[in-house]
C-alpha cells in the first residue's frame, strides 16, 4: 500500500482511502453524516472496511448525530 493514497479524518481520526471519499479532509462515514455526501458501502474485515479502509471511529459530535437522527 503506497502511503499518500490514505488520509486522516479531521472529524474521527481514522486513517481512510483517499479516493473513497468526496472530501479530502474526512472519511466517507462523516462527509456523509456532516455534509450529504454518498457514503460507503462498509464491509469491515480484520477492523477495517475493504472498501475505504474506515476504522469503525466516531468522534463524539458524530456519536451524538447519529443517536439524534
Amino acid at each position: 500500500m503506497i502511503k499518500d493514497k490514505y488520509s486522516i479524518c479531521n472529524e474521527c481520526g481514522s486513517e481512510f482511502l483517499k479516493s473513497s471519499s468526496s472530501m479530502t479532509a474526512l472519511c466517507p462515514e462523516c462527509a456523509h453524516l456532516l455534509y450529504g455526501y454518498p457514503n460507503c458501502t462498509h464491509v469491515f474485515k480484520n477492523g477495517r472496511c475493504i472498501y475505504c479502509h474506515w476504522d469503525g471511529s466516531q468522534s463524539e459530535y458524530i456519536r451524538r448525530l447519529k443517536w439524534n437522527n
